[in-house]
């Protein structure tokens, strides 16, 4: 097939979900860059219109949104963890919800993280008190009680995976990631302003390449109903999606640092400044 067909094939079988072998060829194809490549950009740019409306609506609370969104997101993965290790529990949620517990229980958490200006925090601690929740009970369970759930596992190391790579997405906002600062501060000011643009752009290009390679993992993944191991239902897609979407993310923190350095370019400040692990962006 042609370049063109394959980037309809790629772009109408993803929306429709109709995902088969044809369209996994499609994505193994160059096709798949030029429509990950734009689309990676355009993700960018509208995740950094997302986050100007969420410094908007911290601006008319007066407060931080994760005021608000934490309690709640906490209440919902709370009543997902019971739900997943109480079966009585999940039998009633699931009822309740007239079988989409789980679309109830974890996407309105996601939906939550949406509104907070960065949700890349929220999603590192988050995945890693989860993480720390399910090895615990776990071990309570096998030593204390003589059984465990056979996902505590293998749900962990996914939610390690998520935990890390948008700790990095956070990190590059925070220029703690790779940034070299102790030779940088030594130039004068061109050369730190090239050498800092030099570092994002070339974040941009790994976030296209890592966006249409975990694409075509995820789709792949997707076609061959792999599931969680100890798991009857769970698919191993749903977290490799969050990959590609992470690193959206991150292009959008490195066209905010090019921003933000041209714009400390024409100011009279400094342009590489002390970075902290964990502080604010």
């Amino acid at each position: 097939m042609s370049v063109w067909s394959d980037m309809v094939t790629i772009v109408s079988a993803t929306l429709s979900g109709d995902i088969n072998f044809k369209v996994v060829k499609a994505y193994r194809s160059d096709a798949a860059w030029l429509v990950f490549g734009p689309l990676t950009l355009l993700g960018a740019v509208l995740f950094y219109y997302r986050e100007r409306l969420a410094e908007g609506l911290e601006a008319r609370l007066g407060r931080p949104t994760t005021s608000i969104t934490h309690p709640l997101i906490a209440l919902f993965l709370t009543l997902a963890l019971t739900a997943a290790f109480w079966d009585p529990f999940a039998d009633f949620v699931e009822t309740m919800t007239g079988g989409h517990h789980r679309m109830f229980l974890v996407g309105i958490p996601v939906l939550l993280i949406l509104f907070e200006r960065t949700p890349e925090r929220t999603i590192v601690v988050y995945s890693y008190i989860v993480m720390a929740a399910i090895i615990f009970i776990g071990v309570i369970q096998r030593f204390g009680f003589n059984a465990q759930v056979p996902w505590s596992t293998t749900i962990p190391p996914l939610l390690f995976m998520v935990m890390a790579w948008y700790g990095a997405a956070l990190n590059i906002r925070l220029r703690t990631h790779l940034s070299f600062s102790e030779f940088r501060t030594k130039l004068g000011r061109r050369g730190q302003f090239f050498w800092l643009t030099f570092d994002n752009v070339l974040w941009l290009i790994f976030c296209i390449i890592v966006v249409t390679t975990t694409s075509r993992a995820t789709v792949n993944t997707y076609d061959n109903f792999a599931i969680v191991l100890g798991t009857d239902d769970v698919m191993r897609w749903w977290f490799m999606f969050t990959m590609p979407l992470c690193f959206i993310l991150l292009a959008t923190r490195a066209i905010e640092n090019i921003l933000q350095d041209m714009a400390k370019y024409k100011g009279d400040g400094p342009m590489i400044e002390q970075a902290v692990i964990g502080g604010e962006t």
